[in-house]
């Protein structure tokens, strides 16, 4: 154990105080206040130019009412609408048209907007702007214009628009999520979706990042022949688990530290992050799951890592042999969806059980539908189980192929290695 302990501390101070990992570390709480404040607030900034709106209407009563519906205003009180009425006749409609078009390409004008006569039967506007991606300004104008001409449609039929309106209100769906043994809890679908992905997507991206640490850690190592130095005071079981262990103390440290500002950041900055907070769902119960399939999932997957770097010369060599590794963890963020969706499913309980697959997936289980706490269980002990059996696997592996250089080995030749003593 001392000369595990001995790896583990070698591992955590190289990594720790290394500048890569204080950049790292630095630089990802400020691309998360950035992912998660600038787009509220681009949100919420709101333009002070007004917008030019022509329009060339061929009705003789849609004008009047559209323009009085565009009544919004900006900041500073003045209308953000300029609305106008082009004039022109049956004679010279193209002519006009074309000078509106000029208007448009000069930057003189922001929007010409042409009316057909016939605008209640073929329902179709023309929209001129040199910047067709405003999505907000296409969604008003069209709202605007589809209400307008059904309140036309039905008074033409001799029905009451506010009397439509007021029969067709809409009903709110408010949503109550009832847990056994916990508090009851308003949320939707975007909620859960949104909360779910964040944290099975941070479970995803650190076991990768932390994993792939290990494996580029021990080909740098055994490519600058160090390994046999180490090894000369160490045997090859007590360096793979000093290996993982101390890389997991370097990741845990990362991680504890983004936690803390990711934390900070939700409970405490809600005017910054109103859109944020309100589909983020988080809880003590649900935070400590997320910790204990994390450090599952990182074992479970470093130690194929581990395996992956000690049979291998180079990086360009080990991606071979990473793909499918990694598919194990996308085959479920691919199924996310779906286990929102139906999170009690056979499916998704069968999935949650795989151990490859149950660090992502029975958390996202736990977060979504409180599952019965014997699946949880069972699930966890399959983990550990799996895990147990790998470093016992990988161990085997790893003494031989840590000394090995040359060309990479084969299957039979792993088998061989792993049934000598």
């Amino acid at each position: 154990m001392r000369k595990i302990w001995s790896i583990i501390k070698r591992e955590y101070k190289e990594a720790v105080f290394k500048k890569s990992f204080i950049i790292i570390t630095l630089l990802m709480p400020v691309l998360m206040i950035a992912l998660s404040v600038l787009p509220t607030l681009l949100m919420m900034i709101e333009t002070k130019k007004q917008t030019t709106i022509h329009v060339m209407d061929q009705t003789d009563w849609l004008f009047e009412n559209f323009s009085q519906s565009l009544k919004d205003t900006l900041k500073n009180g003045i209308p953000k609408f300029v609305v106008s009425k082009v004039s022109f006749s049956e004679n010279d409609f193209e002519s006009v048209l074309a000078e509106e078009k000029l208007l448009i390409e000069q930057e003189k004008l922001a929007v010409l907007l042409v009316v057909p006569k016939d605008i209640d039967s073929v329902g179709v506007v023309q929209f001129y702007a040199r910047n067709v991606g405003d999505f907000s300004l296409t969604s008003r104008i069209k709202d605007t214009f589809s209400k307008l001409v059904s309140n036309h449609r039905l008074r033409e039929s001799g029905i009451q628009p506010e009397l439509i309106n007021k029969l067709i209100k809409p009903v709110k769906l408010k949503t109550i999520k009832v847990i056994k043994g916990r508090k009851e809890k308003e949320g939707g679908f975007l909620q859960e979706y949104f909360s779910t992905f964040i944290f099975i997507f941070i479970i995803y991206l650190t076991i990768i990042l932390y994993a792939t640490a290990i494996m580029r850690s021990i080909i740098q190592e055994k490519t600058s022949r160090i390994v046999e130095t180490i090894l000369s005071g160490a045997n090859s079981f007590q360096f793979m688990a000093g290996k993982i262990l101390g890389q997991g103390a370097v990741g845990f440290t990362q991680y504890i530290i983004w936690v803390v500002f990711g934390l900070t950041l939700l409970f405490f900055s809600g005017n910054f992050l109103p859109v944020s907070s309100q589909y983020f769902s988080f809880s003590p119960i649900i935070f400590f799951y997320f910790v204990v399939f994390f450090i599952l999932g990182y074992f479970l997957f470093s130690t194929i890592y581990a395996a992956i770097g000690a049979i291998t010369n180079s990086e360009q060599e080990a991606q071979s042999l990473v793909t499918p590794v990694v598919l194990l963890l996308v085959i479920p963020l691919m199924l996310i969806g779906f286990i929102v969706k139906n999170p009690d499913s056979t499916v998704t309980t069968v999935f949650s059980l795989i151990p490859f697959f149950s660090p992502i997936v029975m958390f996202a289980r736990i977060n979504l539908a409180n599952p019965p706490i014997l699946e949880i269980l069972l699930s966890i002990v399959l983990l550990i189980i799996t895990i147990i059996g790998l470093i016992w696997l990988v161990a085997k592996i790893f003494r031989v192929g840590i000394l090995m250089y040359g060309k990479r080995p084969t299957l039979p030749e792993l088998v061989k290695w792993i049934k000598y003593h």
